[in-house]
């Protein structure tokens, strides 16, 4: 695992560190930011490849499901991409809701990505910026994609 190359039971720590923070809050909403993206994309001529979940994600979506987290945003793979909500693997309404958040920068990558089978809403390609907000209200949560322009891409809201 990744996190070993750095030392040693860092992955343990981290979970047992998100554990007892998570027990900790009050809030009503749980939202987890994340640099890797949990899923694991197929990369276009690349049979080798395999669409599903990288292994460090394997080690933390579990944590998300039983801490009732409703949010996951990551980012890495420079694509916006929603995948709907989540849960043990699978398409699930009461898992987290797992957004890859989209371009930074200046950084592309044209036809690399395989769409992948969770993914329920996928920015146009050739991909630009885009830009999300976020409204946390007491009962809801709303998330919305833009393009540049400010064309509409994608609308999420949840509610409790």
């Amino acid at each position: 695992e990744e996190a070993a190359d750095f030392h040693q039971g860092l992955l343990e720590a981290q979970q047992a560190w998100f554990r007892e923070d998570v027990k900790k809050t009050d809030k009503t909403w749980k939202i987890v930011l994340m640099h890797k993206d949990p899923l694991q994309y197929r990369i276009t001529n690349r049979p080798d490849r395999k669409e599903g979940f990288s292994d460090e994600r394997r080690a933390w979506m579990p944590l998300f499901d039983e801490a009732g987290i409703d949010v996951v945003f990551s980012a890495h793979l420079h694509t916006y991409r929603n995948r709907g909500h989540i849960k043990n693997f699978q398409r699930d309404a009461s898992g987290p809701l797992y957004i890859l958040t989209g371009v930074a920068g200046n950084v592309r990558y044209p036809g690399l990505w395989v769409d992948h089978a969770l993914d329920k809403v996928i920015a146009p390609q050739p991909e630009t910026d885009n830009y999300l907000t976020l409204c946390v209200k007491d009962a809801s949560v709303e998330i919305a994609c833009f393009l540049p322009d400010g064309t509409e891409i994608d609308r999420e809201t949840l509610r409790k």
